[in-house]
């Protein structure tokens, strides 16, 4: 399963399943383009900003 998952990223195929997507939401009219978030769940803390004691 990850085999085809990085194959399928490493020839552009998610990136066009994302473009898709975003132009049948915009020509549905369901995106708003004013509004943007940002996803931080993959960005690792430093470990004493998670709480870590220090010196261990």
């Amino acid at each position: 399963m990850a085999g085809r998952f990085y194959r399928w990223r490493k020839v552009g195929v998610w990136q066009m399943v994302l473009e898709t997507l975003q132009q049948q939401a915009d020509a549905a009219g369901e995106l708003d383009w004013e509004t943007h978030h940002v996803d931080g769940s993959v960005i690792r803390a430093h470990q004493h900003a998670a709480g870590a004691k220090r010196g261990i």
